[in-house]
């Protein structure tokens, strides 16, 4: 594989990227289909349930036959309810993940969090875990993010990332976008970013290359390494 480039900021997506937060969607979204009615289903399949946004997660966890507008609506509210009282339960940061938020502060690389999570939970969760007392500095290094709104596309679509790049003030081309899930590859593609996949998330390595992920990367711990040969300007 060739070699990283040069990166002046990173675009970090939030759920198996920054967070192990499978566990507690699992849960949320098992405990809404039980109270429905509804078979629920073992931890490993929402792997390919999640990164799409709550609508899909719910279309993916419904049976087939139940599948219509009204009732994916419903659940969507439901499965909602549901992660508001469990979302902080099992949730944490991967391993590494701190040290190389830490490095990217040290570094001077600019830094963002684009997700399809609705942006109500995206705002809590880095309220929560990314507190500037966690990495050691006064703020959040997270002052730039944005989760999912209804006036505007989700990943794959590129207009929020080029969103971020303006408020981040980097061109595109310079941005790394680093994500866990084919979509966030192919974000990174349409809106002419680095691709880089994070395979310590929820897809994989296969899936990320199959996604066209320009870097994989196996732990967080080598894109710190990474950042820390080029000298500070």
């Amino acid at each position: 594989m060739k070699s990283l480039p040069k990166i002046d900021a990173i675009i970090f997506d939030l759920d198996g990227t920054l967070l192990d937060s499978l566990q507690d969607i699992a849960n949320s979204m098992n405990l809404a289909l039980e109270e429905s009615g509804y078979p629920t289903h073992p931890l490993e399949a929402y792997r390919t349930f999640v990164g799409n946004g709550f609508k899909v997660l719910v279309q993916k966890a419904l049976p087939a036959d139940k599948n219509n507008e009204k009732e994916v609506q419903k659940m969507v509210k439901k499965f909602a309810e549901k992660y508001e009282e469990n979302w902080f339960v099992e949730t944490k940061p991967f391993m590494g993940i701190l040290h190389l938020i830490r490095t990217c502060v040290a570094r001077k690389v600019k830094l963002a969090i684009l997700s399809n999570k609705s942006h109500y939970f995206t705002k809590k969760m880095i309220r929560q875990y990314f507190r500037g007392a966690m990495i050691n500095q006064g703020k959040n290094p997270f002052g730039i993010y944005t989760g999912a709104h209804d006036d505007k596309p989700l990943k794959p679509d590129p207009t929020l990332a080029l969103e971020l790049a303006e408020r981040l003030k980097v061109p595109a081309g310079n941005i790394a976008l680093v994500g866990d899930s084919p979509v966030d590859m192919q974000t990174a593609k349409n809106a002419g970013m680095i691709a880089i996949g994070a395979a310590w998330g929820f897809s994989g390595r296969e899936a990320l290359e199959n996604a066209g992920a320009d870097y994989v990367l196996d732990s967080p711990v080598e894109l710190s390494t990474h950042l820390d040969q080029f000298p500070l300007v």
